[in-house]
């Protein structure tokens, strides 16, 4: 009787103790098992998706100074880079005849008039960007002494591919990245009428009369090409999509700790953010930003934020 009665009590205390501890390491296992990632919420924010061009800059005018008489130069006081003003005396040169009356200026002094250097002027304003002599160079008359620039002509040449024409005109506004960081604001102010036949790619302009940048500075310039106003978007960290990118969809947290795989339609874009089509997520949704790179649908995680 007392061995009855010990058995019918060891009995149930033996499940109850194995089923406790079962629990207790099924418990681990799951607690183990939990991968941690980072979420964030889905929210509506305003996405703007942009065109990235590339350009130079240029100076539309540019004016020769030439030499209206044959010799040599005797005078030169510029530089590259010096600016000159229009009427300015620009080089003085003197010819053979001069040379030759040199010792009859020795018998007759009346001659000395005909042996003063003459003076070539410039014919117009600006900054000397090319010289092409020095003191005692021999110059032809019509040979071209200089190159100068009007810093208020410069603009920055954009090659848009003909496919964006539609998105590229006249008044279009841009950003145009330095390479010092510098970001200027502009418009497009007019256009080539020509295709380059290998490109196919058209040239617009940008004036930029108050800017002072030297020319053939390689700039980035980006003009808005289509946004969207409070979309629902997610991070482009939270987006995944297969080999062939027929398929996208995100890691979405429910009942705080289960990853279940979301397709998703993906619309615009920008640097950080992806505008999802409605239906699929809504506002507030837990979505994960890192850690669920190739995870199963249906995985324990743990939220690190």
């Amino acid at each position: 009787m007392t061995g009855k009665l010990l058995k019918g009590i060891c009995i149930p205390l033996f499940i109850l103790i194995f089923w406790g501890c079962i629990n207790k390491v099924e418990t681990a296992l799951e607690n183990k098992a939990a991968i941690k990632v980072e979420t964030t919420l889905v929210q509506q924010s305003d996405i703007k998706e942009y065109l990235n061009f590339n350009g130079v800059t240029k100076y539309q005018k540019k004016e020769n100074i030439r030499s209206n008489v044959t010799g040599y130069i005797s005078r030169m006081n510029f530089t590259i880079g010096d600016r000159i003003n229009n009427g300015q005396l620009f080089a003085s040169v003197r010819t053979k005849e001069q040379d030759a009356l040199k010792d009859a200026v020795k018998i007759d002094s009346s001659l000395s008039k005909f042996i003063s250097p003459i003076i070539i002027r410039s014919n117009v304003s600006g900054i000397i960007a090319e010289l092409n002599i020095t003191s005692n160079d021999y110059i032809a008359e019509g040979d071209i002494l200089a190159s100068v620039v009007q810093p208020k002509s410069l603009v920055i040449q954009v090659n848009v591919p003909y496919e964006y024409e539609d998105y590229v005109s006249k008044g279009t506004l841009c950003e145009i990245f330095l390479q010092n960081g510098e970001t200027i604001l502009a418009k497009i102010t007019g256009s080539l009428p020509t295709i380059d036949p290998v490109a196919q790619s058209q040239i617009f302009l940008i004036e930029l009369p108050t800017s002072d940048l030297p020319e053939n500075l390689n700039v980035q310039v980006r003009t808005i090409y289509r946004e969207a106003i409070e979309a629902l978007s997610v991070p482009k960290t939270a987006l995944q999509t297969n080999e062939l990118l027929t398929e996208y969809w995100v890691m979405k947290v429910v009942q705080d700790s289960l990853a279940i795989k979301q397709l998703v339609l993906p619309m615009l874009r920008n640097d950080s953010l992806v505008q999802i089509a409605p239906g699929s997520l809504k506002t507030h949704d837990i979505i994960i930003t890192a850690g669920a790179y190739q995870m199963q649908d249906s995985t324990i995680v743990s939220k690190s934020n």
